[in-house]
Formats: structure tokens, sequence, C-alpha cells
């Protein structure tokens, strides 16, 4: 019984996704006006399909961290505003910037995409906490939490070095094996080494740029550890769906900005790279207060 309530509550989120997300465009277009909402894009029923399924994924995923959170009312549905909004569109769309000469968005565009993207998940916060039963609940007093020693050693080794390892060793033998992707990004389709790249990617100020992109990965993962009761996997397995799903599965989406075949060697990356990373912040940071750990899941 228990179950199927929580299908039910999933299967009504993922119908509320849609609509919210529909509206949440709608608003952002109103505040920063763009030709985004006459771009062309499919509208068949397989798209259609697609939409629920990316609207279902997204649903979950939240419904998930919700579930497993330690705290109640207005303060979950802010810790989950922020991991969401902070996932889906705030890193995203920092990265569309930086690589907008190749994608040629609008301004005003990822303007309304961020703005759409914040109103869309701060009401979905607050009503799938409020229909999940979190607001009325009380935390539960055997679980206050498990206390973590968060090392700044492993934080920046992790933002510096293994972030921008798994970013651009999936960029290189992963994407960039696309010519249409090599096309899009370099004007040309001509393969050139891991090195050669890399040299680039320094010069441009991309290395330090995911740098930064890295350190914010880390505050998000930082921010699920706090509010997510479990152990050390259970929580990593959180956090990589939570990059996957929320970061990538836009990504099954045809969008009018990035040529199919760019996309679906992006879904690709993105999808592989985000899990290990998720799963590899809090394996390196779970460092739990000596007698405080805690098994729940």
């Amino acid at each position: 019984m228990k179950s199927m309530k929580k299908i039910s509550i999933w299967i009504g989120l993922s119908i509320l996704m849609m609509i919210l997300w529909g509206g949440g465009l709608m608003i952002g277009n109103l505040v920063f006006p763009s030709s985004l909402m006459e771009m062309e894009t499919d509208s068949n029923a397989a798209a259609g399909f697609i939409f629920f399924l990316v609207s279902a994924l997204n649903a979950g995923i939240i419904l998930q961290l919700i579930y497993k959170a330690r705290y109640r009312g207005w303060e979950l549905a802010g810790y989950v505003f922020l991991v969401s909004f902070g996932i889906q569109y705030f890193m995203s769309q920092i990265e569309t910037v930086w690589f907008n000469d190749s994608l040629g968005l609008p301004g005003n565009g990822i303007a309304a995409i961020v703005l759409g993207g914040a109103c869309t998940l701060a009401a979905f916060s607050v009503i799938a906490t409020w229909i999940t039963g979190k607001f009325k609940s009380k935390p539960d007093k055997s679980d206050d939490g498990v206390p973590h020693k968060f090392s700044i050693k492993r934080i920046l080794f992790l933002s510096a070095v293994i972030w921008p390892l798994i970013y651009f060793a999936f960029g290189y033998f992963v994407a960039w094996q696309f010519e249409d992707v090599r096309l899009l990004y370099s004007g040309t389709t001509e393969m050139d080494s891991f090195v050669e790249i890399m040299k680039g990617n320094f010069q441009s100020g991309l290395y330090l740029f995911q740098i930064l992109r890295g350190f914010l990965w880390i505050l998000i993962g930082i921010l699920v550890l706090k509010m997510a009761r479990g152990n050390k996997i259970s929580n990593g397995v959180l956090l990589g769906l939570l990059f996957t799903i929320l970061g990538s599965s836009g990504l099954l989406l045809p969008n009018p900005i990035m040529p199919e075949m760019v996309r679906i060697a992006h879904l690709i990356e993105t999808s592989t790279s985000d899990f290990i990373w998720g799963f590899i912040i809090v394996w390196t940071l779970w460092r739990p207060v000596a007698g405080t750990e805690v098994e729940n899941n």
C-alpha cells in the first residue's frame, strides 16, 4: 500500500513537473523576451513521451532526495531547491555562457531559461515537500545527522585535479570522437591529439573555469551530504544520480540549439562522467566525526 502511494505521488509530480516546466519557460520569456519560445522543436507523440520521461526522471530523483532528507518543512524545501536548481540550471548555464560563441543562444534566452527554471523548481520543491507530508512530519529524533569533517585539502584536490581530469578525459575520449562535436566547437572536423587540446584548454582559461565549476559541484555535494540520511555508498549513488539525471536528462529532448549528434554525444559523455564524479565526491569527502556515523537508508 505504501509503495502504491509513492508511485501515485511520483506519477502526479511527473505530470506537475511538465506543467511547471512549460509555465516557468513562459514566465522567463515574459521577463526576458527572446526568440526562444518561437524556435521550432519536435511536437510529435514520441517527443511528448520523451518529455514525460524526462519529467518523471527529474521528479523521481528529487523525490528520492526528499525521502532521504533529515530536514522538514521550509528548510527541506529550500535545500531541495538549492540542490536541484544548482545542478539543473545554474551549473549548466554558466557553461552555456562559456561556450555560447559556438552555441549561439541569445543572452535573453539564457536569462529566460534560468528564471524559468528557478520558478519551476521553487514551486516544485514546495509542492513536493508538502505532498510527501514532509511539512507535517517531525524530524526523526533517532537520526540527528552525521557531522562531517570536510577537508579543505581534499576539496581543493577534487576541484583542481580530479574534476578537470574527468571533464577533459570524457570530453576528449567520448564527445570529441564525434565529428559533429568537433565541427561545432572548433569549426573543423580535424582530430588533434589530447595533448594539443589540453594546451588550448590552458591557454583559453577553460581549465581554470573548470576548477571553479568543480568547486561549485563540490558545494552542491556537501549540501546533499548534510541533508541526506544514509551511508557512504547510498549517498554516493544518490549524488551520482542527482548529477546525472538533473544535469543530463534534458539532453534526451531534441532542441533547436544543439545538432542531434552533438546532443547525443554530450548525453553519453555527461551521463557517465557526472555519475562517477558525484560518487567520487561522496567517497572522498565522507569523513564522519568519530562515533557519529549511522547506516540509515
